[in-house]
């Protein structure tokens, strides 16, 4: 009775929800430490994660996980002939979860934990995002040219764009001003659309909902609603409890 009480839940909060498939033991004890390794070697290169300044379990939306706060530098920008200063919240995996989710994934979507498949979606993520989920402030990225770093801020694992202009960087380089207030963003500050992926594997909407998801978050062209921040929050609080991660299921079943 309570299991179906608890499907019913999950049903009607937009959520299609399945148990995480176990892993081979054997394959747990033979092949889990290698692709944790991996994991761990691209976790200590999250160029975010630089200087830590604190840490918190009280974060509006993220109560109870242990969002990390660090402050990083760019490289040398082509602008300003020096680095920037950035400031985020990161909740990344820890390098046996990140494996975890990478096996799950390939296990229910591919029927199979062949190297293949393991490899490529690892590969992914890192270019993608380099396993880092930024919970909000301001990731810099030189993707069009480079040396050239654009402020991006994020919320929830997905870029946001700021109501107020005057909140923004005409000339690319955040103030101490503008840093801090990205790490207190509300929805409230936002302009009612979102950035069109999630992290960590640049999930879309339309992944989302061809995998099941059920919430109304409008799609990637002209409807992106701030409702995808809501589900994308929800999904990954859920997977950093469990070998099964929604999202990054979803990009799976599109694309491996």
């Amino acid at each position: 009775m309570k299991s179906y009480i608890l499907s019913l839940l999950l049903v009607f909060s937009g959520i299609a929800c399945c148990p995480a498939r176990p892993l081979p033991k054997a394959w747990v004890r033979d092949s889990l430490p290698a692709l944790t390794e991996r994991c761990r070697q691209l976790l200590s290169r999250a160029y975010m994660a630089e200087k830590l300044i604190g840490e918190t379990r009280s974060l509006p939306g993220w109560e109870g996980f242990n969002v990390r706060l660090y402050e990083y530098r760019t490289g040398r920008d082509i602008r300003t002939g020096a680095p920037k200063t950035g400031r985020v919240y990161l909740l990344n995996p820890e390098p046996e979860r990140l494996a975890r989710w990478i096996a799950t994934t390939c296990l229910e979507v591919k029927g199979s934990l062949g190297f293949e498949y393991t490899d490529r979606l690892l590969r992914w993520i890192r270019g993608q995002s380099g396993a880092q989920f930024p919970v909000r402030g301001v990731v810099y990225e030189a993707m069009e040219r480079p040396g050239r770093y654009e402020p991006y801020v994020f919320k929830d694992g997905v870029t946001v764009y700021v109501a107020d202009n005057a909140r923004f960087p005409a000339d690319g380089h955040c103030t101490p001003e503008q840093l801090a207030f990205y790490l207190t963003l509300t929805d409230a500050d936002l302009k009612p659309r979102t950035g069109r992926y999630a992290r960590i594997c640049s999930t879309t909407r339309e992944q989302y909902k061809a995998a099941g998801g059920r919430d109304e978050v409008g799609d990637s062209d002209s409807d992106r609603r701030l409702a995808w921040l809501d589900t994308v929050r929800r999904l990954y609080r859920r997977a950093m409890k469990s070998d099964r991660n929604e999202l990054m299921i979803a990009w799976a079943k599109a694309n491996l």
